[in-house]
């Protein structure tokens, strides 16, 4: 499947925001499931894996790790991140391609998709053909472990690094400061949130020490439901599928690949 011009354009604008990606990750959450996945699980793909999220977390438990990312900038930080968190080269495996371009996964246990990734790609693609995209390059028994942003009747949404409901929107705020040792300058991430509806638009600003912009982006997601997650997931040939709401974070979804996965 060839990868839609505006993936390919999100894509590239990844490339220069990979030298601060790797800051922005230690902030992430870590997700509740994934010390028991690891635990039963020896090897694992991060797909899309930006800069590398959970590195750590795989090189304490030792499993095998196999890096995803369409953009080779990204996948470059990724690789670097992971000999630094203790994972040995013999040991990880970096791949450049879009989700819906995958080869068959036949060696991995767990998926994760990390940081509301699922939500952002949904933005330019269906969320049930990306899945079934992913059901099919993995063996029948593997486990997809997702980190989403979601809505709740009555209103309510998770939080995230990123977004926050409560923080005022369409204003530029504070939001994070950096190293700039390992952000080419950079010592502040400023954020400016919108939403419409299910909808979400967040835009970027990384300011050096005298506040000039070194770079700027922006980031739009699609937010989802619990019920649009599992029935996404179910139409894509997962089965088992368990929600887990966020507390004061993003929202876990755990599947199992059914049988039928493809080569």
């Amino acid at each position: 499947m060839t990868a839609p011009s505006d993936a390919a354009t999100v894509v590239g604008t990844y490339a220069r925001r990979a030298q601060f990606a790797r800051a922005e990750t230690t902030a992430v959450t870590r997700p509740r499931l994934l010390p028991k996945l690891l635990r039963t699980g020896p090897r694992v793909a991060e797909i899309p894996c930006g800069a590398g999220h959970f590195l750590t977390e795989y090189a304490r438990t030792c499993v095998a790790v196999t890096l995803v990312d369409a953009c080779p900038h990204m996948l470059a930080a990724a690789v670097e991140h992971a000999v630094l968190a203790g994972i040995p080269v013999d040991r990880t495996v970096p791949t450049v391609t879009y989700l819906q371009e995958l080869e068959f996964l036949a060696e991995v246990d767990v998926v994760v998709a990390p940081n509301a990734a699922l939500n952002q790609l949904a933005r330019q693609a269906s969320l049930t053909v990306m899945l079934t995209a992913l059901r099919r390059v993995l063996r029948p028994g593997a486990e997809v472990l997702a980190q989403v942003a979601c809505t709740y009747p009555g209103g309510g949404v998770d939080s995230a690094t990123f977004y926050d409901a409560a923080r005022q929107h369409g204003v530029w705020f504070p939001d994070r400061w950096l190293d700039p040792a390992h952000t080419g300058g950079a010592v502040l991430r400023c954020r400016r949130q919108h939403r419409d509806d299910d909808r979400l638009r967040i835009d970027f600003a990384y300011l050096d020490a005298t506040g000039h912009t070194l770079h700027a982006t922006t980031v739009e997601l699609t937010l989802f439901s619990a019920r649009r997650l599992r029935d996404a997931f179910t139409a894509a040939g997962f089965v088992r599928v368990r929600f887990l709401p966020g507390l004061d974070g993003l929202s876990e979804v755990l599947a199992v690949t059914g049988p039928g996965a493809e080569s």
